[in-house]
């Protein structure tokens, strides 16, 4: 079930500017509406919202947060292996590649905050928890290692990601 504008919306337009999956619809100073099928229900549009006129897949109201205070992408430069995958995942181009400073991959993801609308898209394609949002960092203590040329990370299974219901799990990925 996607999220749902209520009759609070003011149609500031926010909501739809800071949608990742350009899911919301609508015109200046009228109620927006979420289009149901492609809302991927990342709560951005609730978080983003300023006069808290949104509710979650459970009928919730979801309450605002300052610009200022919304989490954003972070990268653990130690966990990077340059797979631009959460390049590839951000619709709003705001994480792009720059040299690694210790030089053991080719590159390493840096997020621009100020373009960054905190959707989480950029961690979940992340198959390596490199790329978090602020204030969600992995609360399990994970062991990293190569062996044969795959990355194997290794996660006890009842683990959780802080604020989510997300689980870790044993991860092989082949690295080339």
């Amino acid at each position: 079930m996607a999220y749902f504008i209520t009759d609070k919306c003011i149609g500031c337009s926010i909501c739809e500017i800071k949608c990742p999956t350009d899911t919301i619809v609508g015109e200046s100073k009228a109620r927006f509406q979420i289009i149901p099928t492609g809302c991927i229900d990342c709560g951005t549009c609730g978080i983003w919202c300023p006069v808290d006129a949104i509710e979650d897949s459970t009928g919730q109201l979801v309450k605002g947060i300052k610009p200022k205070s919304i989490p954003k992408a972070k990268v653990d430069e130690n966990a990077c292996i340059s797979c631009e995958y959460c390049v590839d995942a951000c619709p709003f181009d705001c994480i792009t590649m720059k040299p690694h400073p210790d030089g053991q991959f080719a590159e390493l993801a840096v997020v621009d905050e100020k373009k960054c609308v905190g959707c989480r898209l950029c961690e979940e394609a992340c198959l390596w928890e490199a790329i978090y949002m602020d204030g969600s960092r992995l609360t399990c203590l994970s062991q990293t290692t190569f062996k044969n040329g795959f990355l194997d990370k290794v996660m006890p299974s009842d683990a959780t990601v802080a604020g989510r219901d997300d689980h870790c799990q044993m991860k092989k990925d082949h690295v080339s």
